[in-house]
């Protein structure tokens, strides 16, 4: 069942906001002691990107809240296991989930879905932080940015293969297959280990990696970054051209993790965990952690971040047209 958060409901949460990040002038352990949650869902193995991050909200979190926070990790389908997991939950503020919004405002698009929207079935506490994308390619085929690809892949008959890592991968490669006329085929993995295997072999030639994956092997010179596949060139410090640059114009994925709570969840229980996350978020030390981990802060607002989230929608919606998705 899909618990939707009615429009008098979202006016009572707009509402609660001020009092809310009026709480954070309190002394640091004050603000987390109306804080329930005792576990913190993340859809993705341990190891990973996501579970890092997960780890250090986690770590944050628990020093100011007595209940302490554990992290869980539940991987499978993307992320959506974890997801229903949490949105299905009860709104008691026991169960919280760390998840990329793009990734659920992606799967709203794709999966039109009546039964579980995910989006709708879950209330965003706090923006926590995203990371860079970048579009690589096995340094075997001696590309330098996106140009080459479609020059090669125009010049070759066969097939190009590429690791389908989630519906951003997707939207990213098959607008680029559609606009250019490419022969683009994906690949679908279980895990980014082995198609990390395949890619750096030579078996699949093209995937989309994070800031702290593609910088690495790129330095070993077992691939090339082609581009990045997000569009915020500001505040970071890789000088790669966006697809945007390169020719493709409007084709971007943000990747942006939040922190969430089932939509049933009610302000009393909302509000003290937006209020905390917001405080030990804005920490020199947890910033800096993130940085470490390749990942960006995301300084707005909720009320700016949800407005972001809502707009994104919209984009991916164009794009899965523009590719014929859907």
């Amino acid at each position: 069942m899909t618990i939707l958060v009615s429009p008098s409901r979202r006016r009572t949460l707009a509402a609660g906001l001020a009092a809310a990040l009026g709480s954070l002038g309190a002394p640091p352990g004050a603000r987390g002691q109306s804080v329930n949650v005792r576990r913190l869902v993340v859809g993705f193995p341990a190891g990973g990107l996501a579970d890092r991050l997960g780890r250090i909200v986690a770590e944050a979190l628990g020093q100011e809240s007595p209940a302490g926070f554990v992290v869980d990790n539940r991987p499978g389908a993307g992320g959506m296991v974890a997801t229903e997991q949490v949105a299905r939950s009860e709104g008691d503020g026991k169960l919280a989930l760390l998840h990329n919004v793009d990734i659920l405002a992606q799967e709203r698009v794709l999966r039109n879905d009546p039964a579980f929207d995910p989006l709708r079935s879950l209330a965003i506490v706090a923006p926590v932080a995203r990371y860079e994308y970048f579009m690589v390619a096995t340094a075997k085929l001696g590309l330098r940015n996106l140009q080459d690809l479609i020059a090669l892949a125009r010049a070759t008959p066969t097939s190009l293969f590429y690791v389908d890592a989630g519906p951003g991968v997707r939207l990213i490669f098959e607008n680029l297959k559609k606009k250019f006329g490419l022969n683009l085929v994906g690949v679908p993995y279980r895990g980014l280990a082995p198609a990390m295997t395949d890619l750096l072999a030579g078996r699949v030639e093209l995937a989309m990696l994070d800031g702290a994956t593609a910088p690495v092997h790129s330095a070993a010179g077992k691939v090339t970054v082609l581009g990045r596949g997000d569009a915020l060139r500001s505040g970071s410090p890789s000088s790669v051209p966006t697809l945007d640059e390169q020719g493709a114009e409007g084709l971007w994925v943000d990747t942006r993790y939040a922190l969430m709570l089932p939509a049933s969840a009610p302000p009393a229980i909302v509000e003290p965990l937006r209020a905390l996350a917001t405080g030990v978020l804005k920490s020199p030390s947890v910033r800096a952690q993130l940085a470490q981990a390749a990942y960006h802060p995301i300084d707005e607002t909720p009320e700016q971040f949800l407005r972001s989230v809502a707009a994104s929608v919209a984009h991916y919606r164009r794009l899965a047209q523009q590719a014929g998705m859907i």
